[in-house]
């Protein structure tokens, strides 16, 4: 305890003050200790009810997803040729007999060098684009089933650089560019497969095609234009489109029938529009905006200008011209002969059961069957049946988690209590080593539920849950866990299952729907559950039991006044509190009575000298 009081040691009278109030207060202080194990104690009970709990909480969700029907209707697929067609089956797929036909496989769009690209014999991925003959600085569009995007492609590049620029789009335009340094070619794949994937590319620039990418053999030259903007935008793709907006405004792009808007506010960047617009419906026709070289905004228009024209409109109706913000309008239009190289992509095209299928992967569903095609084959044999190893799985998978539920609680109701081992205090861990303090404790510590009536009477209500008939199935089925080899070991393994597998299996094959729905019947009844399975019954004890848990012991995030044991520990607390208060009043008090002491025996022993020097100077 601490005062806050001065206080005097014994310095006149001698004696060591400290060990006597310290000693005067051991035997005040013995009610406070009995408060702090007391709350101890409740504390160790409301986490053996919280561990409890938790475990109540596993098995209720094992048996919340046993009682869904899904679970009894695995089904179990198998391909006659694994390494052409492999599949499996969810549980809306029917029993039988398929016939599956590949005549052809999904594939990506893809465009490859055609010859050597020569950087191999250079300097490999950091060959700068000049010494490949790039012979001038020219823009690059690349174009996918996602959109388009153009970039700025310079003959002091290196190949390294390139392949960057072009990756860095590619969530833009669905086309991933790469280039391997043994093999020295250059390699466009589109990110996904099928007939809309699709690899554009054109430049005005033939010699990024023939001498660069090496694609001169599969390019060919088409007439387009370029459309460049009046404004520069000094701060090149991070200005904003016009920061002195005080009202958002619609910008719309038409070209070949399509239209889109876009909204532009103050803090509208010109990349931020170039983006949205190159993954617009107005990107994915093969239109392209991009900043230049003198950072006005551009379009490529891969078709001549006169035929299909790009067109521009300020669609908002106020004193605010968003063209004119955009440099566009006043266009400058431009002829262009491109150098284009492009392929598309393939769909898978399969034959099920002789109807004709196509898909952009190859990996589809048909029928609640998954496939995955590997090669282009003749019909093959699908075979469809029910999963009983699935299902037994299941039923096994509840038996052992019930089987370690009660086992491990009942544990818990007969471990022993020992009640002179009371939880130790500051002090006596003080004078013990952790090994003592360790053994002592989990004595200490045992039984906190020895006899729990609340959760043995829940174990009780799990054992006739289970054993119990399912009234309400048709007459002739089955109605008792016993009846597919579940049975109940003796009176003192207190209700623990075992499983006849030969019986179960059985079951399970030969009456499915039975054995589901001895688990997953629901009668829909709040007074009773003589009509609900097993895991019905069983997710209905463990909710009634988790909240009684929790109304007692709460969870670790309740809030102490909202449970029993939490109310009782803060009335501890105050007690403990109050009873502090008191023994440091009492503490101050002894500690004031020696001091008066103190005092006193220092008065007298001045006194003592004053009368001793009296009577020696007399002398």
């Amino acid at each position: 305890m601490i005062s806050n009081n001065m206080r005097i040691s014994g310095l006149a009278s001698g004696m060591d003050i400290d060990s006597m109030v310290k000693n005067l207060m051991s035997a005040n202080r013995l009610p406070l200790d009995k408060l702090n194990q007391s709350k101890t104690i409740l504390e160790w009970q409301r986490d053996s009810y919280r561990s409890v709990n938790t475990k109540i909480s596993e098995f209720r969700n094992m048996m919340f997803d046993l009682r869904l029907e899904s679970n009894f209707n695995s089904r179990k697929a198998v391909s006659a040729n694994e390494n052409a067609v492999s599949v499996s089956a969810s549980s809306t797929a029917t029993e039988g007999v398929y016939s599956l036909e590949v005549t052809q496989l999904a594939e990506a769009a893809k465009l490859t060098s055609t010859a050597a690209v020569g950087a191999k014999a250079l300097q490999g991925v950091n060959t700068k684009l000049q010494d490949l003959n790039l012979a001038n600085n020219t823009t690059f569009t690349i174009g996918g089933e996602k959109g388009t995007a153009t970039i700025n492609v310079n003959t002091g590049d290196s190949i390294d650089g390139l392949v960057r620029a072009v990756n860095e789009k590619a969530n833009t335009t669905g086309v991933r560019l790469s280039y391997d340094a043994n093999l020295d070619h250059f390699f466009f794949t589109s990110t996904n497969t099928g007939a809309q994937a699709k690899v554009n590319l054109h430049s005005e620039e033939t010699s990024l095609f023939s001498n660069v990418l090496k694609l001169g053999t599969s390019a060919t030259t088409t007439a387009g234009s370029l459309l460049t903007g009046a404004k520069a935008f000094a701060g090149g793709g991070s200005s904003k489109i016009n920061d002195a907006l005080t009202a958002d405004q619609t910008f719309k792009v038409k070209y070949d029938g399509v239209e889109a808007e876009f909204t532009i506010s103050k803090t509208t960047t010109i990349n931020s529009l170039i983006n949205q617009i190159n993954s617009s419906g107005i990107g994915k026709k093969g239109v392209s905006a991009y900043l230049d070289s003198n950072n006005k905004l551009a379009f490529t228009n891969p078709a001549d200008n006169a035929t299909t024209p790009i067109e521009f409109s300020d669609m908002t109706s106020d004193s605010t011209d968003i063209l004119v913000s955009l440099g566009l309008d006043s266009v400058t239009v431009t002829a262009r002969d491109y150098y284009t190289s492009s392929d598309a992509g393939l769909d898978a095209l399969i034959k099920y059961n002789g109807v004709s299928g196509q898909y952009a992967t190859n990996s589809f569903e048909i029928n609640g069957l998954n496939f995955t095609a590997k090669q282009v084959t003749g019909p093959i044999d699908i075979t469809v049946t029910q999963d009983t190893d699935a299902i037994f799985d299941k039923v096994k998978g509840f038996v052992d988690k019930y089987n370690e539920l009660i086992d491990s609680t009942n544990k818990t109701l007969d471990e022993r209590r020992y009640r002179d081992f009371l939880p130790l205090t500051a002090e006596q861990k003080e004078s013990m080593s952790e090994d003592e303090v360790k053994q002592w404790e989990e004595k200490a510590k045992s039984g906190m539920l020895r006899n729990d009536q609340m959760i043995s009477s829940a174990l009780s209500g799990f054992r006739t849950a289970i054993s119990s008939v399912v009234s309400g199935l048709p007459s002739d089925d089955m109605k008792q866990l016993s009846q597919i080899g579940i049975t109940t070991g003796s009176y003192s393994e207190k209700g623990k299952l075992y499983i006849n597998t030969t019986q179960l299996k059985k079951a399970i094959a030969e009456q499915p729907d039975q054995v589901a729905a001895l688990f997953t019947a629901n009668d829909g009844s709040k007074e009773t559950s003589a009509g609900d399975g097993i895991a019905t019954r069983l997710v209905e004890q463990a909710d009634t039991l988790m909240q009684k848990l929790r109304a007692k012991a709460g969870t670790t995030s309740s809030v102490d006044t909202t449970y029993l044991i939490g109310k009782r520990m803060k009335e501890y607390d105050d007690q403990i509190v109050n009873m502090n208060r008191r023994l440091e009043a009492l503490e101050t008090k002894y500690y004031n009575q020696f001091t008066s002491m103190e005092k006193y025996i220092n008065q007298m022993n001045s006194q003592s000298m004053y009368m001793m020097q009296q009577f020696s100077g007399g002398a």
